[in-house]
């Protein structure tokens, strides 16, 4: 597919219009955290803890532990606990991990709750018993959460260590840039959505992170493959033509990707609906950021340098305004010329074949001069 190389699609020219749509989403989410505050789950909050036991074991010919707990599911779910933690122990023990309640609260639940599941298992299992509700601190606590942000912090300085040797400097800050532009969408768009955040939420950001750096990596080694190639043309040129050449694997990637997170959250049920989102929003937001936010911010860099090289250079008694209009040039001419980056590559690239001709001509004629004076 080469309908994204052959588009006359300006991406670099358009960045402010990019940061402009991330700046509005990531203001939001963080007016809606410091308004509302984040819907931390039991796992953040700690809550309470039922134990069921039943005269017999749960698990039998035709029904597995999972099979268990997806039909206990639709039982909370009447009662507000979709989201609630499931799990079964030694065959005829059911856990049940919820928020935390009043003791009015809890007593009528603890009827409710036990009528449900009496009825849905007492035929195979036999008669079930209430063995107690226990609070429960929170499973992720400040500590851990402590831990996971100085993994996340060394991380991204691991990722801007290695993309800086691999490639450049540039290149590794812009990718840490992304990054942080994804975690910041996610977290604010969840808070939006008033979406319940567990343990899982922690898993999905780091899939997100890994995600993201990757399609980072793509873009950018093509980049410096162009580099090589194109040495004679503007750098924002380089970098349009860079994303255009694989627009068409970003897109497809993301895409596929986003078919089965779609299918998982529709499908995978209430348990799974945080996670899932997450993903969806992340990896959609990693796409977006790869090409819209860290290619530019590498392009803001170049320029960045062009104007620091200007200004040491320029006289003292020269305008100020040659250095800024210098190192705006790549950016304008493309759009203000009507042709593509791809055209203009075609043309820089026809102009230094041009210039090697030229060189082996002059080369070529040193010689037969040189051999017309041996005689």
């Amino acid at each position: 597919m080469d309908f994204f190389r052959r588009s006359n699609w300006d991406i670099v020219g358009r960045t402010k219009l990019w940061f402009s749509i991330s700046l509005i989403i990531i203001v939001a989410g963080l007016v809606s955290m410091l308004a509302q505050g984040i819907n931390w789950g039991i796992d953040f909050t700690g809550g309470s803890l039922l134990k069921y036991q039943f005269e017999r074991s749960l698990i039998g010919e035709g029904s597995s532990e999972g099979q268990i707990i997806a039909q206990t599911r639709p039982l909370l779910e009447q009662y507000g606990l979709g989201n609630a933690q499931i799990q079964v122990s030694g065959g005829d023990q059911l856990f049940i991990r919820t928020g935390t309640l009043d003791e009015k609260q809890a007593a009528e639940q603890d009827k409710q709750i036990s009528a449900a599941l009496q009825e849905q298992f007492g035929g195979r299992a036999g008669k079930l018993s209430l063995l107690g509700r226990d609070m429960v601190g929170p499973i992720v606590g400040k500590h851990l959460r402590n831990t996971a942000l100085l993994a996340l912090s060394l991380g991204s300085i691991l990722i801007l260590i290695y993309v800086g040797i691999r490639y450049e400097f540039r290149f590794g800050v812009a990718g840490v840039a992304a990054l942080i532009h994804d975690v910041l969408i996610v977290i604010g768009v969840m808070a939006l959505l008033r979406m319940e955040l567990n343990s899982e939420f922690v898993a999905a950001l780091l899939t997100i992170i890994g995600y993201s750096i990757n399609d980072s990596v793509v873009i950018f080694d093509r980049i410096r493959e162009n580099m090589r190639v194109y040495r004679g043309s503007r750098f924002a040129d380089i970098v349009n033509t860079s994303l255009l050449q694989t627009m068409t694997r970003s897109v497809n990637t993301t895409m596929t990707t986003l078919f089965a997170l779609i299918a998982l959250f529709f499908f995978g049920g209430p348990a799974i609906h945080s996670f899932s989102l997450a993903l969806i929003v992340g990896i959609a937001s990693g796409a977006y950021s790869s090409i819209f936010i860290a290619s530019p911010i590498v392009v803001l860099w170049e320029r960045a340098g062009i104007r620091r090289e200007q200004s040491q250079r320029r006289p003292a008694h020269a305008p100020a305004v040659t250095a800024e209009a210098t190192a705006a040039a790549p950016l304008e001419e493309a759009g203000s010329a009507g042709v593509s980056a791809e055209q203009a590559i075609a043309r820089a690239k026809q102009e230094a074949q041009e210039e090697k001709r030229q060189t082996r001509r002059e080369r070529r004629k040193k010689r037969r001069d040189g051999g017309r004076r041996r005689f």
